[in-house]
């Protein structure tokens, strides 16, 4: 027999099912990134979400104003919002709100914030940011947007609109990824001399399908695939234009991450070089995405 979830919400966050990067009782959002062999994934993920929490917690404990707010555009099923409220401690005086076009998940996290004890604090609906946000001006200490600039198609119209909805002062932290980058370049020509069949081996690691042409097949419930990557120098451009001043960048690894480098270790291991030398020399060049943490002026 199954169980209507609607009827008890404990229910519907009872298990993840097949998507892991749903939140649940069972996992109390541990499993944010699951690797199942994916060392360079693992590696990506992980430095991913320690700087988003590192740098939108910082933003929050230096704030002098009594009513704090954190927002995050694209918040999916509220991972990052849900991790950050443990991070800070379950404080109920800080407003955590997350947006998204998906109602499905919206629905889940919302959920999870309702009824899971010291989550009171996080709030989640449904928002298009390529509209008019349903917030007041100079709402939000700060506003995470991960992984979701790529997907706009105004890029500048968005940022004007998070710029709107935080305070003077106030923190956007970015993170996308770069066009163009160096391995990217090498990996095209990779495939173009093995006849597409490096692609083929590298996506099928990240579960990925191609299409006819041999592209990756981004399959998004809502919303666009990847239609405004940018390169470092535009994505600074942007920014700086629309009035923002960059206070600190993270370039990340070079690889993303497919389980087929671990069939070959010899590879896995001269990647993994090739990621510890990235992280001292730190060049936009190899990066496959960027963080940046941009200032409004007051």
């Amino acid at each position: 027999m199954q169980i209507d979830q609607t009827i008890n919400p404990i229910l519907l966050l009872l298990e993840r099912g097949e998507n892991p990067y749903r939140p649940c009782l069972e996992t109390r959002v541990a499993f944010q990134w699951e690797p199942e062999g994916d060392t360079l994934g693992h590696f990506n993920g992980a430095k991913k979400n320690r700087i988003t929490l590192d740098w939108l917690a910082q933003s929050i404990e230096t704030s002098r104003d009594s009513a704090r707010a954190v927002l995050d555009a694209g918040c999916a099923f509220g991972n990052m919002l849900l991790m950050l409220n443990a991070r800070l401690g379950k404080c109920r005086d800080i407003r955590l709100a997350g947006i998204d076009l998906d109602p499905d998940s919206i629905r889940y996290a919302q959920t999870f914030a309702e009824h899971v004890p010291g989550y009171a604090n996080c709030q989640f609906q449904v928002a298009d940011l390529s509209h008019s946000l349903p917030f007041a001006d100079h709402t939000f200490d700060a506003v995470n947007l991960g992984d979701v600039l790529e997907h706009m198609e105004n890029p500048p119209a968005a940022i004007r609109e998070l710029m709107r909805v935080t305070k003077p002062g106030g923190v956007i932290l970015i993170s996308t990824p770069l066009k163009n980058g160096l391995f990217k370049r090498v990996a095209a020509l990779g495939n173009r001399i093995t006849h597409g069949r490096l692609y083929r081996d590298y996506y099928r690691g990240k579960s990925t399908e191609l299409d006819g042409e041999g592209n990756p097949v981004m399959v998004t419930r809502v919303g666009h695939p990847h239609i405004s990557e940018m390169t470092f120098r535009e994505l600074k451009t942007l920014l700086q234009g629309e009035g923002l001043d960059l206070e600190r960048m993270e370039m990340m690894p070079v690889m993303s991450g497919s389980k087929w480098f671990e069939r070959i270790p010899f590879t896995l291991a001269g990647l993994m070089f090739v990621e510890a030398l990235h992280s001292l020399l730190g060049r936009p060049s190899w990066a496959h995405s960027v963080m940046i943490l941009a200032r409004k002026r007051k």
